[in-house]
Parts: structure tokens; sequence; C-alpha cells
């Protein structure tokens, strides 16, 4: 293992287990900082009874539909507005005047209009997921130098070799920039959706247990969405160094 590795598991560990011991010295009460090891043992036991990963396979579902779709739809106007002046000339208002809005904030038009399924909540996250994309993706074609599109024009490649071998590649790590922060806005849209009208989904399991008062269970929930989180950012920084194998990472 690298040197690296090594101290963000001896970050997490120390933190834990300075956390457990103030708890059981009485110096944090587990009504309201559970100790780890009962966070544990409680997430054991939803696991067992089966609550938990249906729970998490339901959210996932949601976040992965969502996720799939504004990222596609982001990605592609990303790259058609970066790479066409008119198509961002049409796209700059609408991105200006939607993108700061809070996405929890259109939650109740898409309960309006598609109802209190699932569609409204893959809505909700695909909208939260699509600007994130989208801005950073416009950027990383804008930030291609000109020097390489001209040489490329030059040597006598036509406009789908220039997208392909220039501008795609060119756009791949602002891309994935996007995707990694859009997976987080998706987890954190899906608690939101779930938190009102469903009575499935890792979001309700935790405000349920909120409103219960079981903050073992609502710590066990917060645990696996940061577990969530982690794999994801995982996931698409593999897919990042396969897809991008000239990007130097320093250790």
């Amino acid at each position: 293992m690298r040197a690296s590795h090594l101290r963000r598991i001896a970050s997490v560990l120390g933190l834990l287990v300075a956390w457990q011991i103030l708890v059981q010295t009485g110096k944090l009460s587990e009504l309201f900082l559970p100790a780890p090891l009962s966070v544990l043992a409680t997430m054991w036991d939803l696991t067992r009874s089966g609550q938990l990963p249906w729970a998490v396979l339901v959210s996932l579902n949601r976040v992965v539909q969502g996720f799939v779709y504004g990222a596609a739809v982001g990605v592609f106007l990303g790259l058609l507005a970066g790479a066409v002046g008119w198509i961002e000339d049409l796209l700059d208002p609408w991105v200006a005047a939607v993108y700061p809005i809070p996405k929890s904030a259109l939650f109740p038009l898409f309960l309006l209009w598609f109802g209190l399924g699932d569609p409204s909540k893959i809505a909700t996250i695909a909208i939260g997921v699509l600007f994130l994309v989208l801005v950073n993706t416009m950027a990383g074609v804008k930030s291609i130098n000109p020097v390489l599109l001209k040489a490329a024009h030059d040597l006598g490649a036509g406009r789908l070799q220039i997208f392909t071998k220039v501008i795609l590649p060119g756009a791949l790590p602002s891309i994935f920039t996007g995707l990694r922060l859009g997976a987080g806005m998706a987890l954190i849209l899906v608690f939101i959706t779930e938190i009102e009208a469903t009575k499935a989904g890792l979001g309700f399991l935790l405000w349920e247990a909120f409103q219960l008062l079981d903050t073992k269970q609502v710590f066990a929930g917060v645990v696996t969405f940061g577990l969530l989180g982690v794999a994801s950012t995982w996931l698409l920084q593999w897919l990042e160094r396969v897809g991008c194998p000239w990007i130097q990472r320093s250790n």
C-alpha cells in the first residue's frame, strides 16, 4: 500500500477510535452521538432484517436512473455548446436562470407533473446532475488549446476526427469532474425526495428513524449514504484513470 493510502486509513481509524473512547468514558452522550460500534451493530441488525438492503436498492434505482439520464444529456449538450457558438448562445440564458435554483425547490413541481411515484424523484435527480455535468463539460471544451484544433485542421482532419481525437479527449477530465459532482448531488437529492411522498428508500428509512428519535438508526443511514458516496467516487475515479491514462496523478 502506498503512503497516501495508509494516511487515509489512519485518519479514519483515528477519528473512530477517539469517538468510541469519548462515548464509553461518558464525555459524549450516546443519545446524541452513538458510538461507532453501536452504529455498526444497528447496521448489522438492519441488514439481517432486510430493511437496509431493500432501502439501498430502492434508492440506488432512483439514483442510477437520474444520474444516467442527467449525465447523458449534460455531456451531449455541453460538448455541443462548447464547440458550437450559436448552441451556447441558446443554452446560456437557460443555464443562467435554472442552474442557481435549488433543485429541491423543483421537486414540488415534478410531483405535480409526474405524480408521487419514482418519475418525479428521478426527474429531480436528473436535473440536478444535468447542469453540473453540462457546465463542467462546456468548461472542458473551452479550455482546449486552440493551437491543437488549428493543427488538427491544418493536417487535414475532418470535423468528426477533430471531435473524437481532440475535443472529446481534451474535455474528458472536466467531464469526469462534473460526473463526480453529479454523483454527490444525486445522493443529496434522493434523500430530499425520499423524505416526502414515499414509503421506501434509504432517505425514508433515515427520516423515519429521526422522527422516532432512533439516533443509532439515523447514524446507520448517514453512514450508508457516506459509503455509497465513497463507492461512487472510487468508481468514477477508476473510470477516469481508464479513460484518461495521460493524466499524471501525484501521490
